[in-house]
């Protein structure tokens, strides 16, 4: 009997492969997912949820405030104000 092939997504071969990528083309790619698409990616690993050295943000914060800022009007900016514990994740949704 042969073994089931696992559904799972395999582990990527070397944990640098991903710290090779531009971080403008990993932003341009989490700007495709919605709210909670980005949430889960911030949580699935530490490069994406945790600011990196010299930054404010992590990538998927930084994502949702890109959209944020492109997609909401002056008087959703102004009545919809962000608040100190906030992530801009949980604003843009």
């Amino acid at each position: 009997m042969q073994p089931r092939d696992s559904k799972r997504a395999r582990p990527l071969p070397d944990p640098t492969l991903l710290e090779a990528l531009d971080s403008d083309l990993l932003l341009r790619c989490a700007s495709y997912l919605d709210a909670d698409g980005l949430a889960r990616l911030g949580r699935s690993s530490a490069a994406f949820g945790t600011p990196q050295a010299g930054q404010q943000r992590s990538l998927a914060n930084e994502a949702a405030h890109q959209l944020f800022r492109r997609s909401a009007t002056d008087e959703e900016r102004r009545c919809l104000p962000k608040h100190e514990d906030e992530s801009d994740i949980g604003l843009y949704r």
